[in-house]
């Protein structure tokens, strides 16, 4: 991919981010996102087919930038409790409370599956996450990672539900607790 390419396409992603943070994803047209990364439209669809197309990269954009900056001893939760708080403004507009049209929640539960199976597979340093412990300790990794990602997306639903202001560490406590318990079974 030449730099040129590679630079637009993160203009265009990076533009979506910052609309994204001030509205809602259903509000959000092709044109909006032209305007804002200072594109034309031909620019736009040479890179992306739709506005769906580039959520998808939005949200791969976000989970390699989480997986960088992440360190290895941090637990899952940790992580995923990081990119939330990161990207609060960004989560509370791709919500489904907030879509007429579209169910976000799909492309959301693929970030959170890639980010457990990516920790599973690096797992080296991981011994004290529980996720790991659960998934390592299961006959189907595969069935118990997507269990687990199910839960996450469950007690994301409920940060969801009060407007994403839980604090960190009550988010983070009462999920690695429940696994952990769940792990000493």
């Amino acid at each position: 991919m030449s730099q040129v390419t590679e630079r637009t396409q993160k203009t265009i992603i990076t533009a979506m981010i910052s609309l994204l943070e001030k509205k809602p994803f259903d509000k959000i047209t092709v044109g909006n996102i032209c305007t804002e990364s200072q594109i034309n439209h031909s620019t736009f669809y040479r890179y992306f087919n739709d506005k769906f197309a580039l959520l998808h990269a939005v949200f791969e954009f976000l989970l390699d930038d989480l997986l960088k900056e992440s360190l290895s001893t941090e637990s899952i939760i940790t992580q995923i409790a990081d990119f939330i708080g990161k990207n609060n403004d960004f989560m509370r507009h791709v919500s489904p409370q907030y879509q007429t049209r579209a169910n976000l929640y799909p492309e959301f539960r693929l970030i959170l599956k890639d980010i457990v199976t990516r920790k599973y597979e690096n797992s080296e340093s991981a011994d004290d996450d529980p996720l790991i412990i659960m998934i390592r300790n299961s006959d189907t990794p595969e069935l118990m990672i997507s269990l687990i990602v199910g839960a996450l997306v469950g007690v994301v639903e409920y940060l969801e539900d009060n407007d994403f202001k839980i604090p960190k560490d009550e988010f983070t406590s009462f999920t690695e607790d429940f696994f952990r318990k769940w792990v000493e079974k």
